[in-house]
């Protein structure tokens, strides 16, 4: 179970390295071929690692409540002390943003890759629901198969429903930026958390190799090119449910089979594993690091790949020191990191 646990930590390693490239400058330039590469699966890998471990056998209430710990948390602690700094250095309008932040969609926070962490939770939140319901009508796993491919059709037919939708209130136009928590995509999202957990005992036994990468690899590129459909569900962008659905399943598990190879290295296990289990952190901050970081290089005349080369360094080293000062200091480490959770005996002893 030990190697399952590395394993995973790095596959997360990789996800947010992915991410991170994601929100560079490279990707930016060639948003006709990394962009929907990448973009195809890297959002469905993190729901699906994050529902390999998952536990719907926990109450409900508790379970909301420790995931909104770790989670909402740091989300509201980090988008409001942005937004306050912001209008007290730029005079930004406060309440507009402060409104925009509750309602945390992508196009109402100003740290746009923050929307990810509050509709993770009402993710979760759903996922245990339907978890609970196979659970409690004992649905094989074919069958818990069809009801969840069932719930990713659905999910992908209401995808545009509420997405840049005009309505008027109280006599004012607005354009509706999805749902608050980016509700509207939680059908999809849920679909890959709910497969990891459905084949977790499968993963826990099958770790993949350089062979299984190269195929997936070979498979996602036949998938790819000719249909070069992809997702991102930010934008509400899901191009096909056959072809890009697909995609997102051999993309993930090119993932976690090159994760296990690159436990052949000692150093490598170390550094992913390292970076696995910071995830957080760098999900928060690497985005506005890496953006400021690569604007004030192009500003004092660095070419703009030597600037985006350094500052895809610059946004993973800085987030995980700022990780380390996070965890020293008690203030911050409350904001940032779930409360420790007591675990009590199942036997009491007896007198």
């Amino acid at each position: 179970m030990k190697h399952r646990w590395i394993q995973m930590d790095i596959a997360k390693g990789i996800g947010i390295l992915v991410i991170v490239f994601a929100h560079s400058w490279f990707v930016a330039t060639s948003p006709d071929l990394l962009y929907p590469i990448l973009a195809s699966f890297i959002l469905p890998l993190f729901f699906f690692l994050s529902g390999v471990f998952f536990k719907p056998e926990q109450p409900f209430v508790e379970m909301a409540i420790r995931k909104a710990d770790g989670l909402l948390k740091p989300f509201f602690f980090t988008m409001l002390v942005y937004v306050i700094v912001r209008a007290v250095l730029r005079g930004q309008p406060l309440l507009p943003d402060i409104g925009g932040v509750l309602y945390a969609s992508v196009d109402t926070i100003p740290w746009q890759a923050m929307w990810f962490l509050p509709h993770f939770w009402v993710s979760i939140l759903f996922s245990w629901v339907m978890l609970r319901l196979i659970q409690r009508l004992k649905l094989s796993l074919w069958m818990s198969g069809l009801l969840i491919a069932a719930q990713l059709l659905l999910g992908i037919w209401l995808l545009p429903l509420f997405w840049q939708l005009p309505v008027t209130l109280g006599g004012h136009n607005w354009v509706l930026p999805g749902l608050p928590f980016s509700l509207d995509i939680t059908l999809i999202s849920s679909t890959y958390f709910i497969v990891g957990y459905l084949l977790r005992d499968w993963l826990r036994t099958h770790a993949g190799s350089w062979l299984t990468l190269l195929v997936s690899v070979v498979l996602f590129a036949v998938v790819f090119i000719p249909t070069w459909d992809t997702m991102d569900l930010a934008q509400r962008r899901y191009d096909s449910w056959l072809w890009t659905s697909l995609l997102a399943v051999i993309g993930v598990y090119a993932c976690w089979a090159l994760a296990q190879v690159l436990m052949v290295s000692t150093l490598l296990t170390r550094v992913m594993t390292y970076i696995g289990q910071s995830t957080l952190i760098l999900l928060i901050f690497h985005g506005e690091i890496q953006h400021k970081s690569v604007d004030l290089m192009e500003r004092l005349g660095v070419h703009p790949f030597l600037a985006a080369c350094v500052g895809l360094v610059i946004a993973v080293v800085v987030p995980l020191l700022i990780g380390e000062v996070i965890k020293r200091v008690a203030f911050l480490r409350f904001f940032y990191f779930p409360f420790p959770v007591r675990k009590v005996a199942k036997d009491k002893a007896k007198i």
